[in-house]
């Protein structure tokens, strides 16, 4: 007699699948590792509760099919995923009932795709925008269509060389400083050019004798490459002279650095610490660029320090960020579950560490900006 096999259950029940093309362009959409484990239990809910609505599936349905989730978790995750543009979240009171639509990551895809290769049917409709253009290349009848579409072609043509230099660019700025690039340095990318023109190669041995000088702060960057363009500098002898008798004796960098940072005079303002030093700006521009923490992480830094620290510095709030560089922690609310953890290992201190004042994390104090820098 047949008996039955567990193994046969495990089978039916099928297989959690996300598309590859996720994977080959996570760093262009700017996926984390836990937000595969999202899209996973999104596809595999998507899946099991066959046949779905061209809206998506509903939070409750994610926590049915996938019951390691909790609300809060699930809640940040999609929140952060719907703020990327990845998702969309349907407007409702109650969490449990707000839809997940994955049309936003689809097109994202989409577009993708279309940038990269010219030959899919949505490039093929801008060589040919409308019926009457496609029935006449179909039925032989226009003699200027072969000019429109070599038009059409080389134009095309023209976007993906750009796209293909941005990103060899950016792929060798990401190696070099060992960050993913940051909002700032891609935008200063996307002047050097298009509207600096300065070639591929010639930026990727710029940026290389500035990134062997330490220099990564990317307004330092696109001074540089603003002055390259107007000497009309276009040769790698004349490269390395410009930096022999310019950059190194640091006149274009102490030119950048003495103007007005709204930044860091936020953070001065906001910490009491005077930032007008170099060296002071060059750390903040550190934890800014090399590091690749935002603004506001480095703003949480400074409240902490201040309300941790009676005669705290800039040494502290380095402490501080390079503490979550090394655990990854990249979110406010990543700080704020952190700062949670500590508050608790503080309560469960013994006695006597309490009445020595051994434990450095007290219970948060209300953190008041001082009135002015000291």
């Amino acid at each position: 007699m047949i008996r039955h096999s567990t193994f046969i259950e495990m089978f039916r029940w099928g297989y959690a699948q996300v598309p590859g093309i996720i994977f080959y362009y996570a760093k262009a959409l700017e996926l984390e590792l836990e937000d595969f484990g999202i899209l996973s239990s999104i596809f595999y809910t998507l899946d099991k509760t066959k046949p779905f609505s061209p809206m998506g599936v509903q939070v409750w349905q994610i926590l049915q099919a996938c019951p390691f989730l909790t609300k809060n978790k699930l809640s940040r995750r999609l929140t952060r995923l719907q703020n990327m543009g990845i998702i969309a979240l349907e407007n409702s009171e109650n969490f449990s009932d707000k839809t997940v639509s994955l049309e936003p990551l689809m097109i994202r895809l989409e577009n993708l795709l279309e940038r990269e290769h010219y030959q899919t049917l949505a490039a093929q409709d801008l060589f040919f925008p409308d019926n009457e253009t496609q029935g006449a290349k179909l039925q032989g009848k226009s003699d200027d269509l072969p000019y429109l579409t070599e038009e059409a072609q080389v134009v095309d043509l023209n976007a993906l060389n750009a796209n293909k230099s941005y990103r060899k660019i950016a792929d060798f700025i990401a190696k070099k400083t060992g960050n993913l690039m940051s909002v700032k340095m891609s935008a200063e990318l996307k002047k050097w050019l298009d509207e600096l023109k300065l070639a591929p190669e010639f930026l990727l041995c710029m940026l290389e004798l500035c990134f062997e000088r330490k220099i990564y702060n990317p307004k330092d960057i696109t001074k540089i490459a603003r002055d390259l363009k107007e000497c009309f500098i276009s040769t790698l002898e004349g490269l390395e002279s410009y930096f022999k008798n310019f950059v190194d004796n640091r006149k274009v960098i102490n030119a950048v650095n003495e103007r007005f940072d709204p930044d860091i005079a936020d953070f001065g303002n906001h910490t009491g610490i005077d930032m007008n030093a170099e060296a002071r700006r060059q750390s903040y521009y550190k934890w800014r660029y090399d590091w690749g923490f935002s603004h506001l992480m480095i703003m949480r830094a400074g409240e902490i320090m201040c309300q941790y620290t009676r005669n705290g510095g800039l040494e502290y709030v380095d402490s501080v960020l390079h503490n979550w560089l090394v655990k990854e922690i990249r979110q406010l609310d990543e700080v704020e579950k952190e700062m949670e953890k500590y508050k608790n290992r503080a309560k469960n201190k013994t006695a006597s560490d309490k009445k020595n004042n051994n434990n450095p994390l007290k219970e948060y104090e209300l953190f008041v900006p001082p009135a002015g820098n000291k």
